[in-house]
């Protein structure tokens, strides 16, 4: 059973103790070296030739898996503190994370920040992110903006970057080079109530969906809520409106391993 006590959307909580704000960016496989291969005259050059490309082909293909975020957004630690830099590092805390089962996002796990201002979501293998997001629940047209230009200033490519700059507030969705830049209002089915913008990586979001198997390995129940008056009106729950069962939250120190989900060691 999950220790921390869940209110609306979000739960906080003391931030949690971990490696999480500290993480490095794995980079990207370095190319395979190639062999120069020297014209045999007196020789038939078939047989070099056929074993050559077999090698070049097999050797990319560890890479291919990374998402394509890597190497153009910044790593999660750095977004993590923009984040809060921008939004409220005082009050920055690691909530859990509800198990979000309708829209690009369902069953894949993520990592959820909150400020009094704002919450960011990192989707995924927390040291290989296939998506980052920023959304509010309440906010003015120049907060949104400035939500914009925070995700802006998380990628690394000025052509990105452009992309991000392009969005309309009101809703969009482009693409570039592999990513997905999108801006969810607060209508959408899978908004519940707030206002989104993503960048993400659809095909490895895709493969960072969990198996039934491991969200019984990463996700609990969320407890029960005790009647408390509110200063301020609930955060809708992020799971799918027609279920009726309990609300999941994902724990906090999850991480992925050979592929698969896994808890922390005790």
């Amino acid at each position: 059973m999950n220790p921390f006590q869940v209110k609306g959307k979000m739960r906080p909580r003391p931030a949690v103790a971990s490696g999480m704000l500290t993480l490095v960016l794995l980079g990207g496989c370095p190319n395979p070296s190639r062999s120069q291969l020297r014209e045999q005259p007196e020789q038939p050059a078939a047989p070099a030739m056929k074993s050559t490309p077999a090698a070049l082909s097999s050797a990319p293909a560890p890479a291919s898996r990374k998402p394509v975020t890597e190497g153009r957004l910044i790593d999660s630690g750095l977004i993590i503190e923009t984040f809060a830099t921008r939004f409220g590092k005082r009050d920055l805390k690691q909530v859990p994370s509800e198990v979000i089962d309708t829209g690009v996002f369902r069953y894949v796990p993520y990592l959820t920040y909150e400020t009094s201002r704002g919450e960011l979501n990192i989707y995924g293998d927390p040291q290989h992110p296939a998506g980052v997001e920023i959304g509010i629940y309440a906010g003015k047209t120049s907060t949104k903006e400035e939500l914009r230009n925070l995700m802006a200033g998380l990628l690394q490519q000025a052509a990105d970057r452009e992309v991000v700059h392009g969005l309309s507030l009101n809703e969009d969705k482009l693409e570039r080079a592999g990513l997905t830049f999108e801006v969810t209002p607060p209508t959408a089915d899978e908004s519940y109530g707030g206002w989104w913008i993503s960048i993400y990586d659809a095909a490895a979001i895709d493969r960072a969906r969990a198996s039934d198997a491991e969200l019984k390995t990463i996700a609990v129940e969320a407890p029960a809520q005790k009647d408390e008056p509110r200063a301020e009106p609930k955060k809708p729950a992020r799971k799918a409106k027609e279920t009726g069962t309990s609300d999941r939250v994902y724990i906090p120190d999850y991480s992925r391993e050979e592929g698969a989900y896994v808890r922390p060691p005790l």
